[in-house]
């Protein structure tokens, strides 16, 4: 996988650079990739000069040099030599008429299908998931597109499983969002995957309007999720039912049908942490969510996810943000930018 190949390179020691490439043609929609750009832009503020990591952002179209979409806007753009070395592709969304893009654009899906083969990460935004299916790559995988083209879509790839609910899908390496609203859900939840949950965090501060709900790839809505334990998974869905309640843990195992012990080996084996240490995560994330989106006190946040001790939530909500409460709403609501990203 790339995502975890990348690790494994920044692992090293040594100076590693995440390299993201947008295949372009002129019929993209302008938005889809100049939002991802902005978003990549402050993943490499974050990381800061001389950090080990580091992030580079290539257009590609099929000839290369300036290439003028349908927008009017004209972007420099390099052959598709350079995808062979990415590790995220991003497929634009189509501006209209997605069949006579794929049958204007035979080599685009040669090049998407090139990187599928090395089970590169991919991110198609929008009616791009057309070009992406017509690699005959998706059979049986979950995908979605723009709800303007969900019955083409059906019509033209049955064996794909349309998530017409899903703004944002993922099977394995590929992510499929619905519509460029969705976007910036993904880029921080990639951003704090590749890098780490700090410049996800710097991210999400800068764009706070844009960003509606963190992306998770489950329901249970942590990172923690991407694992293959469905016993964890219920577990994890049963913990983000009820935050304010807590399961004591051989409840939690006589309920799921596994001794206590079995269970907290298996949780800590799936997720990295403990299932205290998961609630708590989930409590804070679910606080971040609360501040961003209601006008809820306080201290009804604190009791609507189980944190009722005004002090502690303070305390631990500061651990996890650099931020107290009311700080971090009136941060991202002012869409404040940190001049310099808080350290780690």
């Amino acid at each position: 996988m790339r995502i975890q190949s990348y690790i494994m390179r920044k692992n090293t020691n040594k100076p590693v650079t995440f390299r993201v490439v947008a295949l372009l043609h002129e019929d993209i929609l302008a938005s889809s990739i100049t939002l991802p750009m902005e978003i990549l832009a402050g993943a490499a503020q974050a990381l800061g000069r001389g950090a080990q990591q580091s992030l580079s952002f290539q257009c590609l179209s099929e000839q290369g040099g300036p290439l003028r979409l349908q927008s009017g806007l004209t972007v420099a753009t390099e052959p598709f030599d350079a995808l062979t070395a990415a590790d995220l592709l991003i497929i634009p969304a189509i501006w209209r008429q997605p069949q006579r893009v794929l049958q204007k654009n035979p080599r685009h899906i040669e090049a998407i299908t090139q990187h599928l083969n090395k089970r590169g990460l991919t991110v198609s935004i929008g009616s791009g998931s057309f070009l992406l299916a017509a690699t005959g790559q998706m059979s049986g995988r979950s995908a979605t597109t723009h709800w303007h083209w969900f019955d083409h879509f059906k019509k033209r790839y049955p064996l794909v499983k349309l998530e017409r609910e899903q703004l944002i899908t993922q099977s394995d390496q590929v992510f499929c969002v619905s519509s460029v609203n969705s976007v910036a859900d993904l880029m921080v939840y990639l951003c704090g995957q590749i890098f780490s949950p700090r410049v996800a965090r710097h991210i999400e501060n800068q764009f706070s309007p844009e960003i509606r709900q963190r992306f998770s790839p489950s329901p249970v809505g942590a990172p923690k999720d991407l694992h293959g334990d469905e016993l964890i998974v219920d577990a994890q869905i049963e913990i983000s039912r009820d935050l304010r309640s807590v399961l004591p843990l051989h409840n939690m195992a006589q309920k799921l049908g596994v001794s206590a012990r079995t269970l907290a080996r298996r949780f800590s084996a799936a997720t990295g942490v403990s299932m205290t240490e998961y609630r708590q995560q989930r409590r804070l994330d679910e606080a971040q969510a609360l501040l961003r989106r209601t006008n809820l006190s306080i201290m009804e946040i604190g009791h609507a996810v189980g944190l009722t001790d005004a002090s502690h939530f303070t305390r631990m909500f500061r651990e996890q943000t650099g931020l107290t409460p009311s700080g971090y709403r009136i941060a991202v609501r002012e869409k404040a930018f940190a001049p310099h990203p808080p350290s780690d």
